[in-house]
């Protein structure tokens, strides 16, 4: 899974390099809300990625903790 974020990533990267500044301005005129542009929802994608992986970063080192101390018990 790792390698397929990875990869994803990469793609995502690539993508977003090829945008221009007027790209960036862009929005949607279908959306009320003309702030609504490429670089805000990048910035908000972005915010995501980084937010759930600290997340899983956290919970696997959660998870760890807890099997090393489940292991310790089980040794005693």
């Amino acid at each position: 899974m790792a390698e397929e974020l990875e990869r994803a990533a990469e793609a995502l990267a690539r993508r977003l390099a090829t945008l221009t500044a007027d790209d960036w301005d862009r929005d949607d005129p279908r959306l009320a809300d003309p702030r609504l542009t490429v670089d805000f929802f990048t910035r908000h994608l972005l915010h995501d990625i980084a937010h759930d992986l600290g997340e899983a970063v956290r919970d696997d080192g959660a998870d760890a903790a807890h099997t090393q101390n489940a292991a310790r018990r089980n040794s005693e």
